[in-house]
């Protein structure tokens, strides 16, 4: 189970390494999470929608924080799950997901033909581990949205990352590219924060990412400074 005291040490060491948030995605979040919300909020919007949050990420965003500091980009804001779009078009996609997250997730597995078409899997990849793979199909074949998959955060270039919110797979996470690929990453939303806090703890491998990313940042300065 996730504790918020260790959770913050951890953070606090990562923005000692990383002050000015030069690791991709980090000045998104900066190793900061959001203040926890209201438990009657969350279960309001699952009665209104007619889901259920898993337990274990219902507890992170009302006990730990409401989103925040994660992978990449962060981890998004629940509060934000009732936001209305900027156009009556995109406000309907987004009450169609709202309601889309009661129906179970049921994706078919990614078959060797496929792969070359998604953005998930290498051949390597696949051929490693290919139950790890799935595409979300109509039963006419057609490639459809995705049921029972609440969006957690981004991993930028329409690489999202997600909880499953219904079907048997319930409580796990994956990967998609948002063209009706997934990839499974993990059994529980705490196993999947616990492996990214874990790639924060490891202070040298931490460095060696940050590396490239922090000369990166250099170089950009430099130029602005010349012209």
């Amino acid at each position: 189970m996730l504790e918020r005291e260790k959770i913050m040490g951890v953070l606090a060491r990562a923005r000692q390494m990383d002050p000015e948030c030069q690791m991709f995605g980090a000045s998104k979040h900066q190793y900061r999470l959001n203040l926890p919300i209201e438990a009657s909020f969350v279960r309001s919007v699952e009665a209104e929608y007619g889901f259920s949050l898993p337990e274990d990420y219902f507890r992170f965003i009302t006990e730990i924080g409401d989103g925040g500091a994660g992978p990449d980009y962060g981890i998004g804001s629940f509060t934000d799950f009732l936001e209305s779009a900027r156009s009556p078009g995109a406000e309907r996609f987004r009450e169609a997901y709202r309601r889309s997250l009661a129906r179970p997730f049921a994706p078919w597995p990614m078959k060797p033909e496929d792969v070359g078409e998604y953005a998930v899997a290498t051949k390597e990849a696949y051929a490693q581990n290919p139950g790890k793979y799935f595409i979300f199909y109509k039963e006419d074949d057609q490639l459809c949205d995705t049921d029972g998959f609440y969006t957690l955060g981004t991993h930028g270039c329409q690489w999202d990352f997600g909880l499953i919110t219904a079907g048997p797979r319930r409580g796990q996470v994956f990967d998609t590219d948002n063209e009706g690929a997934y990839a499974f990453l993990a059994e529980s939303f705490d196993e999947f924060y616990q492996n990214w806090l874990e790639s924060l703890a490891d202070e040298e491998a931490f460095l060696r990412r940050l590396e490239p990313w922090r000369k990166r940042a250099e170089k950009r300065k430099t130029s602005s400074f010349e012209r």
